[in-house]
C-alpha cells in the first residue's frame, strides 16, 4: 500500500488546522503518522490493540485498513466517553467502539475486562489518545504484559524540544512529556521504541522489557 498516495487531507499547522485524513476518514493526527504506524504494525503484527480515545474515529479506521492489508488477524477495542454518531458505521465494518469509561471510581485502575483483554496472549498494543493521556500511560504501563507496547499521543520529550522541534513545524499540542512518564518507565521496565520515528508523529512508544 502506497500510504502517501492514501492520505487524503494533510494537516495545516499555518492555519490551526490539526485535522488529517487517510482514505477519506478524517482523524486528529499528523498526516506523518499515517507510515510511522503502518510500518509498525507491519513489524509488530500485533494481536490485539487497545485505544483510548476513539474521538473522529479516522485513526481507527486507518488502523482497520492496515491491518487488513496486511492480513493480520489483529483485535481493535477502541473506547470513549462521548457517543458519536459514526461509532455505529465502525461497529458494522467489524471496529469494536465502546462507549464507556474503563477506570475505576479512584482513577487507578481498569475495570476487570479490560485489564483481562491486555493480559491475554500474543503482543498487545495501547494506545493512549484520550483526554487524561499521563494516567491513562502510567497506569497502563504497569497492566501490560512483558513484550507488550504503550504508546501516547501529543507527546514531546520536553517542553524545549516542543518549542523548538515541533510546534508549528509537526503538531502544535503536547500534553504528556517524558518526565510524566519516567517514574512509570523506571517501575515497570520499559524502553524506549524507535523514539526517532515517532517523535515525527507526536507518539511516544515504549516496549515492555
Amino acid at each position: 500500500m502506497n500510504i502517501q498516495e492514501n492520505i487524503t487531507k494533510f494537516t495545516d499547522l499555518s492555519r490551526n488546522d490539526s485535522l488529517s485524513a487517510f482514505m477519506g476518514h478524517t482523524a486528529q493526527q499528523s498526516h506523518n503518522t499515517y507510515q510511522v504506524f503502518f510500518d509498525f504494525l507491519s513489524v509488530i503484527r500485533p494481536s490485539r490493540i487497545l485505544e483510548i480515545g476513539t474521538a473522529q474515529g479516522g485513526f481507527t479506521e486507518f488502523l482497520k485498513i492496515t491491518i487488513d492489508h496486511l492480513g493480520l488477524d489483529t483485535e481493535i477495542l477502541s473506547y470513549d466517553i462521548v457517543e458519536k454518531p459514526w461509532y455505529y458505521q465502525m461497529v458494522e465494518k467489524g471496529i469494536d467502539v465502546r462507549v464507556e469509561n474503563i477506570f475505576n471510581e479512584d482513577w487507578c485502575d481498569v475495570i476487570d475486562f479490560v485489564k483481562k483483554y491486555v493480559t491475554s496472549p500474543g503482543i498487545t498494543i495501547v494506545l493512549c489518545d484520550g483526554g487524561w493521556k499521563i494516567g491513562e500511560f502510567n497506569i497502563f504501563s504497569r497492566i501490560i504484559k512483558q513484550g507488550d507496547y504503550i504508546l501516547a499521543h501529543d507527546y514531546s520529550l520536553n517542553k524545549e524540544v516542543f518549542e523548538r522541534e515541533i510546534k508549528d513545524r509537526i503538531w502544535n499540542w503536547c500534553e504528556i512529556t517524558e518526565d510524566d512518564i519516567s517514574q512509570s518507565v523506571l517501575d515497570n521496565n520499559l524502553e524506549s521504541y524507535q523514539p526517532e520515528v515517532f517523535s515525527q508523529a507526536v507518539w511516544v512508544c515504549k516496549i515492555k522489557r
